[in-house]
């Protein structure tokens, strides 16, 4: 954690700022969104006013100095950044590649840490390597500025001695958003990361709490309208044992959702410390014990448990929960087939494909053979089993799945909308990779129509039915209908979400690749660059997203009689491709392919010709000889490599 700084007698010194953010002007959406936490977080009742080695906790830590939206027009920048941060408490250095390179941002710190010292210094990880220049082959994503990686020297200039920064990290495998702006306040405040971390729980689990009351009674009506609603259709003496039945698990699962909350040691336990991860893992414990005489009962908790995990991003614990109860799934019958479903997802998430598909046939064994039977659960167990033939590039089964999934919704009565447009969003993709596009259109506007009807116009939902059509309209060679398409999906997507979220970047990458193909390559150059920019930050990491807008970047710069840089281009959208995909995927075959084109058009015949053989053979070993994508690969090839 941050540790609170120790400034010299802070309580008896006036700061006009609780502290002064340094970024590079490529952050300055890090440097908003942090700028605004910051002002607006409200310090917990029960720590204003303590003291700590920074002095009193004050109610806010507004104001925050942010140099760009700050400062006046003034000739003398420098004076009115020097008094800036002589006023200022603390330096929050926001720390990525762009400003690890920016002069200003390194003289800040260095002026800072002259006024102040080194220990109120504090930095936020946004993108890039800690201590990337030690490592070889990553020194450009070195994201700690010069003046915050060594310590102020006796002569007040920067020495070469480590000065080992404590960084919170926001990104999603650090520290995560939450628990890194919990550190910054720590430290802006002195006050320890446990107690804020305590205080924002309370305020969590008091909702929680509001939250599952909500579910509970929600869970009773809605059992209550479904039962009413079948009574008519059952004999009499059906009636009774399913009453019975349903009354008993109705009474079962109360039980266990109350008894989640009791404190597993009262004379120990603090009810304002107990977090959301720790009744999940109660609950998954409890299930287990309490739960195995109901089986059906305990399947359905537990692949509830599952599906909260799933979208915390905590798939080992969402594998853990289900595998434990295993055999009580397999004992319930039908109940247990969404448990499974759920597991099936999770193996997929974490990239275990072949667990995936075998755990999507047991739940399909688990429904029995009667297909007019447990029709909203076919229809879940053929969704999953598509998006897992997506995965392993099974074009034609995966496509057959959706149908499936299709047939099964339109046999259910009142089937969520959102549900129906989905299976017909992923159907629409996968017939656009098998070359049948005019289907794939179809399919994708049932879907947009769905979407738009439901959730509205300005819908992330609807804005990726959007990208969904553009990217079929490309693949068909519609290049001026792709550009409108793409045009919609940004326009809701930047509507809608953060500017530096990865679904904008997948809108960017795509709108590239069209406006390259119609020859508009100075637009397309932006939008791409542009995509790349916001992968880097959004993944901190290697990621076969950035490979792919880094091919068209490749071909662009080739058009332009950039070899050399094409070819640098293309070696890092490889590498990309390498930890991205972890194995040969076809979009190895096609760099391969896309760089044999480079290499043609430099006269390069002998090294594009072995550069074509490679990538369609990894195309017709991936996708298949016969696959659409394969065939036109080896077309272009013979086209602009022919054999000597």
């Amino acid at each position: 954690m941050i540790e609170p700084a120790q400034p010299e007698a802070p309580t008896t010194r006036a700061y006009a700022y609780r502290a002064f953010i340094s970024y590079s002007h490529r952050d300055k959406t890090a440097a908003t969104r942090l700028h605004r936490t910051v002002e607006s977080y409200r310090i917990p009742a029960k720590l204003v006013g303590t003291t700590t080695p920074v002095g009193q906790v004050p109610r806010r830590l507004a104001p925050v100095f942010r140099d760009r939206d700050e400062l006046p027009a003034s000739a003398d920048l420098g004076g009115e950044l020097t008094a800036a941060l002589q006023k200022s408490m603390f330096l929050i250095v926001i720390c990525s590649p762009a400003s690890a390179k920016s002069h200003w941002v390194d003289q800040e710190i260095l002026q800072f840490k002259r006024m102040h010292g080194d220990t109120r210094v504090l930095a936020l990880i946004v993108g890039g390597t800690p201590y990337g220049t030690d490592m070889p082959g990553r020194e450009d994503q070195e994201c700690f500025p010069r003046s915050l990686r060594f310590k102020l020297g006796a002569d007040g200039e920067i020495s070469d001695t480590p000065a080992e920064p404590i960084a919170a990290d926001i990104r999603t495998d650090g520290d995560g958003r939450r628990l890194a702006y919990l550190k910054l306040i720590a430290g802006l405040t002195g006050v320890k990361l446990a107690d804020l971390v305590q205080r924002e729980t309370q305020r969590r689990m008091q909702r929680l709490a509001m939250v599952a009351t909500g579910a509970m009674c929600g869970m009773v009506v809605t059992g209550g309208l479904a039962f009413y609603a079948n009574e008519r259709r059952i004999e009499a003496n059906q009636q009774r044992v399913i009453a019975q039945k349903e009354a008993a698990a109705a009474r079962a699962a109360s039980d266990y959702l109350v008894g989640t909350f009791e404190l597993s040691n009262p004379a120990t336990e603090n009810p304002r410390t107990v977090t959301a991860l720790t009744i999940l893992g109660r609950s998954a414990d409890r299930a287990r014990t309490e739960l195995s005489d109901q089986p059906a009962i305990e399947a359905r908790l537990i692949g509830t448990l599952g599906r909260a995990y799933n979208n915390l991003g905590l798939t080992n614990e969402a594998r853990v929960a289900i595998e434990s109860s295993l055999p009580e799934i397999e004992k319930s019958g039908p109940d247990g087939a969404e448990a499974l479903i759920t597991l099936a997802t999770t193996y997929l998430k974490q990239g275990s494909l072949e667990k995936a598909m075998a755990t999507v046939r047991r739940a399909n064994a688990l429904l029995g053979p009667d297909p007019k039977q447990h029709t909203a659960l076919r229809a879940e167990v053929a969704m999953a089993e598509g998006r897992t033939l997506t995965a392993q590039s099974n074009v034609r089964a995966g496509v057959a799945a959706f149908d499936r999934a299709l047939a099964f919704y339109r046999a259910t009565d009142n089937v969520p909308p959102k549900d129906l447009a989905r299976a017909l969003n992923n159907r629409g993709l996968l017939l656009s990779d098998d070359g049948q596009f005019e289907a794939a259109d179809k399919s994708l506007k049932e879907a947009l129509a769905i979407y738009r009807r439901s959730v509205g116009e300005n819908h992330l939902s609807t804005g990726r039915s959007w990208f969904a059509l553009a990217q079929n309209s490309f693949n068909a060679g519609k290049t001026r209908t792709a550009e409108v398409e793409i045009a919609n999906a940004l326009r809701i997507e930047r509507i809608v979400l953060d500017p530096d979220n990865s679904i904008i970047a997948d809108a960017l990458s795509m709108q590239g690749q069209i406006l390259e193909a119609d020859a508009k390559l100075l637009e397309a150059e932006k939008s791409l660059r542009e995509a790349i920019d916001i992968y880097r930050k959004a993944f901190g990491r290697p990621h076969f997203s950035i490979g792919i807008a880094e091919v068209y970047l490749g071909l662009i710069q080739s058009k332009r009689g950039d070899t050399a840089g094409a070819l640098a281009t293309l070696a890092d959208a490889k590498h990309n491709y390498d930890v991205g995909y972890g194995k040969v995927h076809p979009n190895h075959g096609d760099l391969l392919v896309n760089r044999a084109m480079v290499l043609a058009k430099a006269g390069r015949m002998k090294e594009a010709r072995a550069d074509c053989a490679a990538g369609v053979d990894i195309l017709q070993k991936t996708l298949g000889a016969e696959a659409s994508f394969t065939k036109s690969s080896a077309d272009s090839c013979r086209k602009v490599a022919p054999a000597s």
